[in-house]
C-alpha cells in the first residue's frame, strides 16, 4: 500500500491473509508404501489475459506416502505426480513396470475447472491413488546423425509433457522410452549441426511399438511483412542492434512477439530479425517449433491494426507453424492513430491534500499518489496487442495511446487478474462498467463508478 507521509495524515490499516495449505496422501497397492513419490503443484495464474499453469512448489513423499504445501497464496491449483518406474530394469526387456504420471483434479473441458481452490488460510486434503502398470517398448528410429544435441520429448494427449527417461542409441540411430497404453506425441530435437524438429503421434495397446523413421528438418524462418501507416510527423527513431555469435542482427524497434502454445499454455519467446538485403517492412521470424501458437503483439510504437498469416486473421485464431518451420509469411500492420480516454470517477472524495508550505528549499520527491481504484478495459474486439490493465485511478484520469475501437470499461477498488481473452471468463462481468467506442485519433469522456472486485462478478 502506497502511504503519503505528512501533517494530520490518516491512519493506515494493512489487512494480512492467513495462507492456504494443501496436504495429502499417495495411495498405491498394499506392497508400496508411496515414498519418495515426486509431487509438483502448479497454480493458475493470468498473464496478459490468458489463463495458465505455472510451477508452485515440488515435494518428495514421507515414507507414509505423505506430502504437503504450504504458505500458499489463495487461487486455484493442480497437483501431478511424477513417473515412477522399476529401476532394476529400467530400458531392459519389452515391457517394464511402474507408476503412471497422475493429475489431481483430473482435467476437464473448461479452463477454469478442476482446479483445487484454495481460500485465504483454508487447508484442503487431496488424496491420490497411484496404479502399477505395464511400461511397453517405444522404438522411434531417426534419420539424423548427430552424436549429441539431440533429444526426444513425450506429451500426452492434453500437450503435458512426461518426465520419462529416453534413451538414445547413437549406433542404431533411435530412441527407446518406456510408455504405458495411451495415446502420445513423441517429438525429436536436435541443435546440431542446426536446430531440427520432427514429430509424430504414438499409441501403445497393450504391446511394444516401433514407430516410422523420423527425420527431424531444419527449421526455416517464416517471412514477416511489416508495414507502417504513420502520420507523417511520427518520429521512426533508429534500429536496435544485437549482437549475436559477434555478428551485429538489426532487431525491430517497432514491434516484438511472443508465442503462446495453444495446447499446454507455454509461451515461446522468438527472435524477429531483419531480413538481410531486404526494405525496412522485409523481416524474419526464426527458430519456432512446429505447433499452433497465439499469437501476443508488444508494439513500442503505435499499434497492430492488422496481423495475418495467409487467410488466417491471429487476432483471433493461432498461428499453424508445420514440419521445417512451414507457415505462410506473416503480415502485420501498424498504425499510430491512437485514441485518447479521460475518466472521472463519480463515487469517491478528492484525495486530501497538504497545504502546509515546505520548509525545505527544495522539494525532493512529490507526494505519493493513493489510487482511488483501478482501470480495466475489456476490449470487444479481436486483438493480439497486450490491453492496458489494473492502471490507477485517482478522481480524473486520462490515459492516452489506445487502439482505437469498442471497450467496456470497468473501475474496481482493488487489482484484479482479468482473463480478458476468455469470453467464459467475461460472463461474470456482462453489463458492468460502461461501454465507449474510441475513434482514432479521437478523444471520450465517461463517468465510473468504482465497483468491489467481488461485487463485479456476482
Amino acid at each position: 500500500m502506497p502511504i503519503a507521509v505528512g501533517p494530520n495524515g490518516p491512519d493506515h490499516t494493512l489487512t494480512l491473509e492467513p495462507a492456504g495449505t494443501i496436504t495429502g496422501q499417495i495411495r498405491m497397492p498394499a506392497s508400496d508404501t508411496g515414498s519418495s513419490i515426486r509431487v509438483q503443484l502448479m497454480r493458475r495464474i493470468v498473464q496478459e489475459g490468458r489463463g495458465r499453469r505455472q510451477p508452485a512448489g515440488m515435494k518428495m513423499t514421507n515414507s507414509e506416502g505423505v506430502f504437503r504445501f504450504g504458505n500458499l497464496q489463495p487461487g486455484d491449483y493442480k497437483l501431478y505426480t511424477g513417473t515412477s518406474m522399476d529401476s532394476d530394469t529400467l530400458l531392459q526387456g519389452p515391457v517394464n513396470w511402474g507408476y503412471p504420471s497422475v493429475w489431481y483434479p483430473e482435467d476437464s473441458d473448461s479452463g477454469t475447472t478442476g482446479f483445487l481452490r484454495v481460500g485465504p488460510g483454508q487447508a484442503l486434503n487431496a488424496q491420490l491413488a497411484l496404479t502399477r502398470e505395464p511400461f511397453y517398448s517405444a522404438t522411434i528410429p531417426v534419420t539424423n546423425r548427430a552424436t549429441q544435441g539431440i533429444g526426444l520429448q513425450v506429451s500426452d494427449g492434453r500437450g503435458h509433457l512426461n518426465d520419462l527417461f529416453s534413451f538414445y542409441d547413437s549406433r542404431q540411430q533411435q530412441f527407446r522410452v518406456y510408455l504405458p497404453n495411451g495415446d502420445y506425441t513423441v517429438t525429436v530435437q536436435a541443435s546440431m549441426p542446426s536446430l531440427a524438429f520432427a514429430s509424430l503421434p504414438v499409441t501403445v495397446r497393450n504391446a511394444p511399438v516401433q514407430t516410422q523413421t523420423l527425420t527431424a528438418l531444419p527449421i526455416h524462418p517464416i517471412p514477416v511483412t511489416i508495414r507502417r501507416e504513420f502520420t507523417p510527423t511520427s518520429n521512426g527513431g533508429p534500429q536496435f542492434i544485437r549482437i549475436e555469435n559477434g555478428k551485429p542482427v538489426e532487431v525491430s524497434r517497432d514491434i516484438n512477439l511472443m508465442l503462446v502454445s495453444a495446447i499446454n499454455e507455454e509461451m515461446v519467446g522468438v527472435n524477429l530479425r531483419h531480413e538481410p538485403g531486404g526494405d525496412d517492412s522485409s523481416w524474419v521470424l526464426e527458430n519456432v517449433a512446429p505447433g499452433r501458437y497465439w499469437v501476443q503483439t508488444y508494439a513500442n510504437q503505435g499499434y497492430v491494426a492488422l496481423i495475418t498469416a495467409g487467410g488466417t486473421d491471429l487476432t483471433r485464431d493461432p498461428l499453424v507453424i508445420g514440419p521445417g518451420g512451414a507457415s505462410a509469411p506473416i503480415e502485420i500492420v501498424l498504425r499510430n492513430d491512437m485514441a485518447t480516454l479521460a475518466v472521472r470517477l463519480k463515487n469517491v472524495s478528492p484525495p486530501l491534500t497538504d497545504t502546509t508550505q515546505p520548509t525545505e528549499a527544495f522539494v525532493i520527491q512529490p507526494p505519493i499518489q493513493i489510487p482511488t481504484g483501478y482501470l480495466y478495459l475489456v476490449p470487444q474486439f479481436d486483438t493480439s496487442s497486450i490491453v492496458q490493465e489494473g492502471a490507477p485511478l485517482q478522481q480524473t484520469t486520462s490515459l492516452s495511446n489506445l487502439q482505437p475501437g469498442a471497450y467496456r470499461v470497468l473501475a474496481l477498488d482493488r487489482p484484479l487478474d482479468l482473463e480478458y481473452r476468455n469470453p467464459k471468463s467475461l460472463e461474470a462481468y456482462a453489463g458492468k462498467g460502461v461501454t465507449v467506442t474510441l475513434e482514432p485519433n479521437g478523444k471520450a469522456n465517461i463517468d465510473l463508478d468504482v465497483v468491489s472486485a467481488e461485487e463485479a462478478t456476482q
